[in-house]
């Protein structure tokens, strides 16, 4: 059990720190006047707020920092450790936010306009909100809220240890545990599964501590004795217990608001606030000048949330209380959360669960993942790890499954995906491919608005597939979405009756939210009479490829699937047993295939009619594993890994989705790139060696490191492990061909290095004859470097 000692230590640490403050407080006094405008306030003075307020100074950026009580009060100051210096003159201690003043702006939004405090109002165009474990406090006064949730959290400062001072600081993942030496003492703490979760933090906790709960603690100390035996004789000296914010995919949240423009977030930091504090007020404070970090920060952009999963608080604490639980558990590239699971899905889930689906979660969505045979894995809900009255589940068949996939070699279902990859090449698959994102753009102005929003031709025939990107102003790619210009509908939800010009847009699973709001955040600047309306709830897709796709498709509907009167990149509405649905021919997978986008209410009797069709082809269900082996494997880019707001479509390989005629977002960029050339560029791998890939592999070139691969996987048809990445040359010269031919290639996986050839291209299928339905020709490998 727990002993502890007799200590005045916390006490004096509080005295010190507010000694500190003090002294801080009268450099920069608390009762002067406030300024009437600054270009950007700061809420929150702990480290995070000083960081961001610091780099807004560094770039003469007019900011002021407010903090309700003293600076490094909230949860900075009993942080393991404190560095902080300042000189600022427009930083208010004693200084609460009581209201944030907002106006709506033309896209049904609110944009800042200002802060009242107790001591005046500060007209601002742009909040920062550092508020940590009271961030939410902020937001709830505009109306809106964030995905974060306070929790409890303890460690503790033990007696003498002999040899203390030469024990390095370290991780017990096992025991869920951290260490640091603090004198001849041991600073220690660790992550239950059962923390005590907070509801409301009240207003005035500036410096204040909990009183440790020695019987919920107990499970640390007896793991960190078992790991150290003379922890016991030494007991515990002291004990900080206070509030912490945590994050549904514990990393934190910043950037822009997408619901309320010049809202920024800075929180959420999941216990890392001193460790990020730098980089991440360094990139916040880009992200308000420059309205992008410099950096590809998707992982932490307040975007990867949608509005409906911020809004759910027992989703959200669900999943946060599971990220805090398995802070320390290793991060398998393909394990899955258990808890907020079964949050979204469609309407095809329960007969794909029967069929065997194996589920993974995209941006909320259950999704497929692979299908197992003559057994079912369902997603059970939360157990909470039998904590807080809740019951452990007692059926373990999805967890089982996940146990296959922990691992950083082959997963053991290996197998089951590559047959459902054979299927779809050889054959025919069905995906179910309904969490993408659906959109309608529409309005007076839309054709000019998609006209400057993407890069590629619109200006094409009703119903035309046009695959595209869109970028922002340096020429980043912000999204690669497909879009299609409508004809004039029948009213239904995937033909709608549209007034003027309307647009049809599909986006990814995971940043379909991302793209949304870039999409609605640039038809504000540029104040474009259109809107973007989302469908995905609406409309679900079940996508048919392979070589018999087009023969199954025609079997169940009366409209002829012709290369004339459905041609490759083209879409048509057709008749299903009855119901409308918009077919196109398109494939993310480079094979003959068929989409079909259907009205909520026509899905199960659609998916039931394409069900009894395809016993008569062998049609096999498959999931997004296979999905994204087959779209790796041929060459296609996925958004936020091969394809980030750092990449111009030069370099990732997509000259040709950027038109030459008219304006359009990003284009100075693209021209200035295609003129002087590229200092990196994508290109392909395939490996040697039966070695699995993942993504962030290091790439050698001639023994020097020149990238590291954004995704990787197993090409089923190539044989091999694949990886697409960037090469950037090692003197920051532009990279050509002939750099890129003359280099011999290796891949460190795990600190070993394996043989690699470089390809411009995928070599599979370089002429891209399989899409437009072509099975006649042989597969002839493409010769190296063919661009």
């Amino acid at each position: 059990m727990l002993r502890m000692k007799n200590s005045s230590l916390v006490r004096k640490k509080t005295k010190n720190v507010l000694s500190l403050t003090n002294n801080i407080n009268k450099r920069f006094n608390s009762d002067v006047k406030l300024p009437k405008q600054a270009d950007v306030v700061v809420v929150g003075g702990g480290v995070i707020g000083c960081s961001t307020f610091y780099h807004l100074c560094k770039r003469g950026i007019k900011a002021v920092l407010l903090e309700r009580h003293k600076v490094t009060s909230g949860t900075t100051w009993h942080s393991g450790a404190i560095v902080w210096s300042l000189r600022g003159n427009d930083l208010y201690e004693n200084t609460p936010v009581l209201k944030v003043l907002t106006e709506p702006t033309t896209n049904n939004e609110k944009k800042i306009i200002g802060i009242d405090t107790p001591k005046g109002t500060i007209k601002t165009n742009v909040l920062v909100n550092t508020c940590g474990a009271w961030s939410r406090d902020i937001t709830r006064m505009v109306g809106l809220d964030i995905p974060l949730t306070a929790i409890k959290h303890a460690y503790v400062v033990t007696g003498s240890v002999p040899g203390a001072k030469r024990i390095p600081c370290i991780r017990d993942h096992d025991g869920g545990l951290y260490f640091r030496p603090q004198g001849d003492s041991i600073l220690f703490g660790g992550y239950e599964n059962n923390p005590e979760i907070i509801k409301e933090l009240p207003q005035d906790f500036h410096f204040s501590l909990y009183e440790l709960d020695k019987s919920q603690f107990d499970v640390h100390w007896k793991n960190a004795c078992q790991l150290c035996p003379s922890f016991a004789k030494a007991g515990i000296k002291s004990d900080i217990y206070g509030p912490e914010s945590f994050t549904p995919d514990h990393k934190p949240i910043m950037g822009e608001d997408p619901k309320c423009v010049g809202l920024f977030h800075g929180s959420g930091f999941n216990s890392l606030g001193i460790q990020l504090s730098g980089g991440a007020g360094e990139q916040l404070a880009s992200w308000v000048a420059l309205g992008r970090p410099e950096m590809p920060l998707f992982a932490y952009d307040i975007r990867r949330f949608t509005p409906v999963q911020r809004q759910d608080r027992a989703w959200v604490t669900e999943t946060s209380h599971e990220c805090y639980v398995k802070t320390y558990s290793i991060a398998y590239p393909y394990d899955q959360r258990l808890a907020g699971r079964n949050h979204r899905i469609d309407p095809f889930h329960e007969a794909l669960i029967a069929s065997g689906a194996v589920m993974e979660e995209a941006l909320g969505w259950e999704r497929p993942a692979y299908f197992i045979k003559d057994r079912t894995a369902p997603v059970r809900g939360y157990d909470w790890y039998g904590n807080y009255g809740h019951v452990n589940n007692e059926d373990k068949r999805y967890e089982k499954e996940l146990e296959g996939d922990l691992t950083f070699k082959f997963s053991k279902h290996h197998d089951v995906i590559q047959e459902e990859a054979w299927a779809a090449r050889n054959n025919v698959a069905l995906f179910d491919l309904s969490c993408l994102t659906k959109m309608y753009l529409a309005g007076p102005d839309a054709e000019e608005a998609v006209d400057w929003l993407f890069t590629n031709n619109l200006d094409k025939e009703p119903g035309s597939v046009v695959y595209t990107c869109s970028l922002n102003s340096r020429g980043g790619v912000e999204a690669d979405v497909i879009v299609i210009p409508l004809e004039e509908g029948a009213g239904t939800l995937v033909g709608p009756i549209l007034k003027g010009k309307g647009y049809y847009i599909i986006a990814g699973a995971k940043s379909g939210y991302q793209t949304k709001s870039h999409l609605r955040k640039q038809l504000y600047r540029k104040n474009f009479k259109s809107l973007v309306t989302e469908m995905t709830n609406r409309i679900g897709i079940l996508s048919l490829q392979g070589p018999k796709s087009g023969e199954l498709l025609q079997s169940i509907t009366e409209f002829p699937i012709t290369d004339e009167k459905i041609p490759s990149g083209m879409s048509k509405l057709i008749k299903i047993n009855g119901h409308t649905c918009r077919v196109l021919r398109v494939s993310y997978i480079g094979e003959l295939g068929y989409e079909l986008h259907i009205p909520l209410a026509s899905c199960v009797p659609v998916f039931n009619r394409v069900m009894e069709a395809g016993r008569g082809f062998e049609l096999r269900h498959a999931g997004f594993r296979a999905f994204e082996s087959l779209s790796c494997e041929k060459g296609y880019h996925l958004l936020n890994y091969d394809l980030r707001i750092d990449d111009n479509p030069v370099e990732a390989g997509l000259t040709r989705l950027c038109r030459k005629d008219g304006q359009y977002l990003g284009k100075q960029a693209v021209e200035q790139a295609k003129q002087r050339g590229v200092k990196k560029q994508r290109v392909f791998f395939t490996l040697h060696d039966n070695v699995a890939l993942y993504g962030y592999e290091i790439i050698w070139r001639n023994d020097r490191i020149v990238g590291y691969l954004r995704r990787g996987d197993y090409g089923f048809s190539l044989e091999s492990s694949i990886g697409t990445g960037y090469i950037v040359h090692p003197k920051g010269e532009v990279v050509d061909g002939e750099f890129l031919k003359s280099g011999t290639y290796q891949i460190e996986v795990r600190n070993k290095k394996y043989p690699a050839t470089l390809f411009l291209k995928s070599p599979f299928d370089p002429n891209h004859q399989r899409v437009r339905g072509l099975y006649e020709h042989q597969f002839q490998e493409q010769t190296h470097f063919e661009d």
